[in-house]
């Protein structure tokens, strides 16, 4: 059925979405729940196996409801002992009408008492007939099945007995409550039987019986009564029938109304359409996925990131990355004389492992040190935040659902941290381009100087010896005449101071540009970490709520 573009599901429909939203459910909805719907799904499929030719009408109530002599009333003959000493049905009775393929029927029914009343001429198969042959273009002779289930009664001091009564509830196609003028305001009645079936109304029928024993001036007022306690019961468009099973007042619209039933042959599928709503509407109240979001945010999933990351020490191995490089700079590019005493320190990154050569990634590990007790509550609570984060607004089920998601893989974290920053490509052993020019100005500086040293050297030894030296060459273009030798070894340290300079500089600042690359690459590297351990078990949550919702949706029978 369609209206305004929107689709009404059909019962195949409803059935497949209820079983999806009973498979998906596991773990979040309580297992009698989740039985019950597997029940429901299990006898509609047991139902739809059997006949659909016949439609099962049972006849329920409790005791001294008259139900038996009901049943023999509408049938036109005595099918079921009726007596005054209680219990009297203990097991049900069949009264058939109409088809020969119900015995498959009634032995999933499990009614071993059966009285066929094709040929019997009784007035249920004669108002029948005569209906029948009124519908143009149909058989008279051709009879639909029609099964008539006197059970016993819902209060029985045989338990045996009410839980026959109480299993039929679920089987048969059409609920008849039978309750009489003394009790049918009970509300043990209303309470236990009939507002369990509220969202039956398609298939079910009240029915007052005992008339004969209500002044004619009260029956209006009683039978207003009974409509208004079921209506509040949730009834809200079952029929009402006041009959008499002694007099007969009421039993040719009843027996007209129960055959009508049986020609629309459809009373079964109203049946298990109410019974999929039900299980569907239980299912989301105990679990409805209502206000769970459809996505994680990002904002969410950066907090957990920043969490993750202080787990990792992301910081503390993005600062030892830039001190790494400022040390092999320093080895490589600071005053040849000293650039030993460099080598004497060890490099950060080879003593945590870091920027090493090693094994395939997956199988290398740091050697960092073992986070301190509040680093590892920080990147729990991360997680713990995250969850609760994304399945804000949620039931407690779903929250739980999404917090058990949230930890799943929480054991494996430390392990994936780990090799998420000895696996990064932090290009630990690269340098600048600007080394070997500092390194050869370096060394220049140095010969400068040497040859300053060894010139003075050379003119000193020849004095010793009374040997008399070349002419010393002079820079006199200064304030003061300065020997060429002793200006050379001037130039030669003061470059080389100044070169140092330069060269602490410029570490400092590729440094700190290699020290923020280190911690986008660790980020990014805990950022994938975080989505695989973390974000998609969420995310697969929240999907799976997001059609839970559109399956009860659909099994309720909702348009769409």
């Amino acid at each position: 059925m369609r209206l305004g573009g929107r689709r009404t599901p059909t019962l195949v429909e409803r059935l497949d979405a209820l079983d999806r939203a009973r498979a998906a459910l596991h773990g979040v909805a309580p297992e009698a729940e989740l039985q019950h719907a597997e029940d429901v799904l299990d006898r509609i499929d047991r139902r739809r196996a059997l006949s659909a030719e016949h439609t099962v009408i049972g006849f329920f109530g409790a005791t001294g409801s008259g139900k038996s002599s009901l049943v023999n009333a509408l049938v036109g003959r005595e099918i079921t002992r009726a007596a005054v000493r209680r219990p009297t049905t203990a097991q049900p009775v069949a009264a058939v009408l109409g088809g020969p393929d119900s015995e498959p029927l009634l032995d999933w029914l499990e009614v071993s008492e059966r009285h066929v009343l094709d040929g019997t001429g009784t007035p249920l198969e004669e108002a029948h007939r005569r209906g029948r042959s009124r519908r143009r273009g149909e058989d008279a002779d051709t009879l639909p099945g029609l099964l008539l289930l006197d059970l016993p009664d819902m209060d029985s001091v045989e338990l045996a007995n009410r839980e026959v009564a109480e299993r039929m509830t679920g089987l048969v196609d059409v609920l008849v409550w039978v309750t009489d003028p003394q009790k049918y305001a009970d509300d043990v009645l209303h309470h236990d039987f009939v507002t369990p079936f509220a969202g039956h109304d398609a298939v079910t029928m009240v029915v007052l019986n005992q008339l004969d024993r209500i002044r004619p001036t009260e029956r209006k007022g009683v039978v207003a009564s009974l409509t208004q306690l079921v209506r509040r019961d949730g009834l809200e468009s079952a029929p009402v029938h006041a009959v008499s099973a002694q007099t007969g007042e009421g039993l040719d619209d009843l027996r007209r109304a129960l055959l009508d039933i049986s020609r629309g042959h459809d009373a079964a599928a109203q049946r298990q359409k109410a019974d999929v709503r039900e299980a569907a509407e239980r299912l989301d109240h105990v679990a409805s996925p209502a206000g769970l979001p459809q996505q994680v945010r990002p904002g969410d999933v950066d907090a957990l990131v920043e969490d993750l990351a202080a787990a990792a020490r992301v910081d503390q191995v993005g600062r030892a990355v830039g001190a790494s490089y400022r040390h092999r700079a320093s080895a490589r590019t600071g005053w040849p004389l000293l650039r030993w005493m460099a080598r004497l320190r060890p490099d950060p990154l080879r003593r945590w492992n870091i920027g090493q050569e090693r094994a395939p990634e997956g199988l290398s590990r740091t050697s960092l040190p073992e986070p301190d007790a509040a680093t590892r509550a920080r990147a729990s609570a991360g997680v713990r935040g995250f969850a609760d984060a994304s399945s804000a607004g949620a039931g407690d089920p779903w929250r739980a659902e999404v917090r058990r998601a949230a930890r799943s893989r929480e054991d494996e974290l430390p392990d994936a941290l780990d090799q998420a920053v000895a696996g990064a490509d932090l290009r630990a052993r690269e340098g600048g381009w600007w080394w070997p020019v500092l390194d050869v100005l370096q060394w220049l500086a140095l010969l400068c100087a040497v040859v300053g040293l060894g010139w003075l050297a050379l003119n000193a030894v020849l004095l010793y010896f009374q040997v008399p030296p070349p002419p010393m060459p002079m820079i006199r273009e200064l304030w003061v005449p300065i020997p060429l030798p002793t200006a050379l070894v001037a130039l030669g340290l003061l470059a080389g101071v100044l070169f140092s300079v330069a060269s602490v500089f410029a570490a400092g600042l590729a440094a700190a540009h290699h020290r923020r690359r280190a911690v986008r690459i660790l980020r990014e590297r805990v950022r994938d970490v975080a989505r695989t351990h973390v974000v998609e078990p969420v995310e697969d949550v929240l999907d799976r709520g997001a059609d839970t919702a559109t399956d009860l949706s659909t099994a309720r029978g909702e348009r769409r």
